[in-house]
Parts: C-alpha cells; structure tokens; sequence
C-alpha cells in the first residue's frame, strides 16, 4: 500500500476512534490510552499524527470542509437554492454534527477554523459577489456573520434531546435565518449609504 493510503488509514482510524468513544463519554473524558485502544494503533502512531484530541477534531473538519468546498464548486448556485444546497452537502453527516454538538465541541471547532472556512468559501465562485477589495471585505463580514449564526443554529437543533429534524425543516429554519441576515446586513447598507449621503 503507498505511504499517503497508509497515513490516511492510520488518521482514520483515530478518527473514527474518538466519534466511537464520543457516543459515551465527554471529549475532556477521552484519554490517550482509550484512543489507542479503540483505533488498534500505538501511541507512537497517534504522536506521529496528532499533538492533541483536538488534532484529531481538525483532520474530521478538514476532511469535511474539502467535500463541502468541492461539491458547492460543482454546481450552480444560486441565492434561492443556497440553503438546500447547504444542508444536502451537510446532511450525509448530520449524526456527526449531532454528536460534535451533544459532546459540546462543534461550536470550538467551527470558531477555531473561522478563517479557513471564509477563505474556502472565498474561492467559490457565486454570482452575488463582486470582486472588488471593498465588496470583498464586506463580504468576509457576511460570511463571518452567517457561519456564526450557522453553528449556534445547527448547535442548538443538535443538542436538543431525541432530535429528530428533517432535511427539509433545517432547510426551512436556514433559510428563515439567511433571510433575516440579509434584511439586517440591507438595513445597514441603507443606514450607512443615508448618513453618507446627508454629509
């Protein structure tokens, strides 16, 4: 097997070790010895890999992030579609999400990986955006304000007991919240372009 495959696999399986040991314990709880264990490698290979849990959080999100990120490259989105196409890229891993949200750990990593995430979305290529500097800054302040909102959004369906919403609710509920940032984010466009204006 080539070194990459053999690396990947090894990643994984500490991966897919801490989401096992996530459905019974806090992520604070999990210990080192308990990863080791539960993936079948040695503590030498998860110090090979990782420097801490939350190391191992990061490969999930970066994984998750370039499948997001690929598939939203792919297809033609428009404003109206947006929230479907968010939650069909999203849902295949909602149990995911749920358990990251339930174990108190999605809202840290989405907050640690802000910036990664702005500049992924940065390079898809949509049709609301304009490509000057200042319309560029705005729209980093959107996203930031969006991704944000976003999180708590999906952090509080998932931390709810017994969740059991459906596709098309989230997509619902998102596009309530979207329509809501854009309304405010138009508002202070108005405000700023007014009091500009009456100078």
């Amino acid at each position: 097997m080539p070194r990459d495959q053999l690396i990947n696999q090894s990643k994984q399986a500490f991966v897919q070790a801490l989401l096992r040991l996530l459905e019974t314990e806090s992520f604070t709880d999990i210990t080192i010895k308990q990863l080791v264990l539960e993936s079948g490698y040695s503590r030498r290979t998860y110090y090979r890999y990782f420097h801490d849990k939350e190391a191992i959080l990061d490969t999930l999100f970066t994984q998750r992030l370039q499948a997001y990120h690929d598939r939203l490259s792919h297809i033609d989105l428009a404003p109206a579609q947006l929230p479907a196409q968010i939650i069909t890229a999203l849902w295949p891993h909602h149990q995911e999400l749920q358990l990251l949200a339930q174990r108190d750990v999605l809202v840290p990593l989405m907050t640690r990986h802000l910036e990664t995430i702005i500049k992924s979305l940065l390079t898809i290529d949509v049709p609301w955006r304009q490509s000057t500097t200042q319309n560029t800054t705005n729209y980093r302040y959107a996203l930031t304000y969006s991704i944000g909102g976003f999180t708590i959004l999906l952090n509080t369906l998932f931390t709810q007991p017994k969740t059991s919403i459906t596709p098309e609710q989230l997509t619902t509920q998102l596009t309530m919240a979207l329509s809501e940032i854009v309304t405010q984010w138009q508002l202070q466009n108005d405000h700023a372009t007014t009091n500009n204006n009456q100078r």
